[in-house]
């Protein structure tokens, strides 16, 4: 009677289970498809602010150093004078070129004189023809007497000139490489003058992240000597060539210094890094996720043999980070499958479920 009873019970449960089967209604279901995407993290990297105009510069011609007018970090307008030569020599030489001018001027005025007169009387058939010539000779080499002596006056005075070194554009001098009273040469470099209106930052970017910044990036650049103040920057140069321990030199450039910015400071530099799309990463929705016994977990859902139905299968995933956007899935899913993201509680592998487009 037992084994009976047994047997009864065995066939309804096995008749109430075929019918569950048979009744169970085709869920819908929401999805979202796997795709590896970008992400971008900001990291920070130290620089060092430097000039992104500098010069070094030197007289043109060589003497005594007679003033020095600038010290070390002194800011400069253009046209203000740096240095200066003792012009004694050049002074002397420049009057000269003056005399020698007004000397050859007095022969030129003779001799134009002289050829006046000789023109109009050899046009009056009252000079000879040698006579003629030899005036319009010595005329015009009066005339070249005063042009030369002009060009030694003017190359005198750029002489007298150029013993004052002059400041070619808005800057600080960042380094002094003379001192008062020394004799110098010229070309030889007296200080070096730096740009204060266009700053740059150059940093070092280790060879595995290089590929993920991009010339024209923007970026965010602070310094510890102006606190509670950051400055837009922008990536203006990579360098093609490693620096150093398998970094990349990288320049960027300030967009809007202020003042107080100057050549030297230590700064820090924010960039976003994008990561590269074959490398990248897979976000899940946080509802997709579920844990048992075997770990965390998602529902995919396959292709069946009826059109426009799936049937659920479970996957064991690694999980990441949390996002702003959902997990990362580190390990267990691919590019281009499905996964389930809503009504998780319902679902068991074999079910089968139609995708929902949740735009809809």
């Amino acid at each position: 009677m037992k084994v009976y009873q047994v047997v009864l019970i065995a066939l309804l449960l096995m008749s109430c289970s075929g019918k569950k089967d048979a009744n169970e209604t085709i869920r819908p279901v929401f999805y979202q498809k796997v795709e590896k995407t970008t992400t971008s993290q900001n990291r920070s990297f130290s620089g060092v602010s430097q000039a992104a105009k500098e010069a070094k510069l030197s007289f043109k011609v060589g003497g005594t150093i007679d003033q020095l007018n600038v010290e070390l970090g002194d800011v400069v307008k253009k046209g203000t004078v740096i240095a200066s030569l003792d012009t004694s020599d050049y002074l002397i030489n420049y009057n000269k070129a003056i005399l020698s001018l007004r000397n050859a001027e007095v022969q030129y005025s003779a001799a134009h004189s002289g050829f006046q007169r000789v023109e109009k009387l050899y046009a009056g058939n009252n000079a000879s023809l040698t006579d003629y010539e030899k005036s319009k000779a010595q005329f015009e080499s009066a005339e070249a007497m005063v042009k030369t002596a002009q060009s030694q006056v003017k190359a005198a005075k750029n002489q007298l000139d150029y013993t004052r070194l002059v400041a070619p554009f808005d800057g600080t001098i960042s380094a002094i490489l003379a001192d008062e009273n020394e004799m110098t040469s010229a070309g030889r470099p007296i200080v070096v003058f730096s740009s204060t209106s266009n700053i740059e930052v150059k940093t070092s970017i280790p060879e595995n992240m290089i590929n993920q910044i991009e010339k024209g990036q923007l970026v965010t650049v602070s310094f510890i000597t102006l606190p509670g103040e950051s400055f837009q920057g922008m990536v203006n140069e990579i360098s093609p060539g490693t620096q150093g321990a398998s970094s990349y030199p990288v320049i960027i450039q300030i967009s809007e210094p202020s003042t107080g910015l100057l050549p030297g400071m230590t700064g820090n530099i924010q960039i976003p890094l994008h990561e590269d799309k074959a490398h990248g990463t897979i976000i899940v929705a946080p509802d997709a996720i579920s844990h048992d016994q075997d770990g965390d977990f998602v529902f995919l859902a396959d292709k069946s043999n009826e059109p426009g139905l799936y049937v659920v299968t479970k996957r064991v995933v690694n999980l990441g980070d949390l996002t702003s956007s959902g997990y990362e899935v580190t390990n267990g899913l691919k590019d281009g499958e499905i996964v389930i993201t809503a009504g998780i509680r319902f679902l068991y592998e074999g079910r089968t479920v139609k995708l929902i487009d949740q735009a809809k």
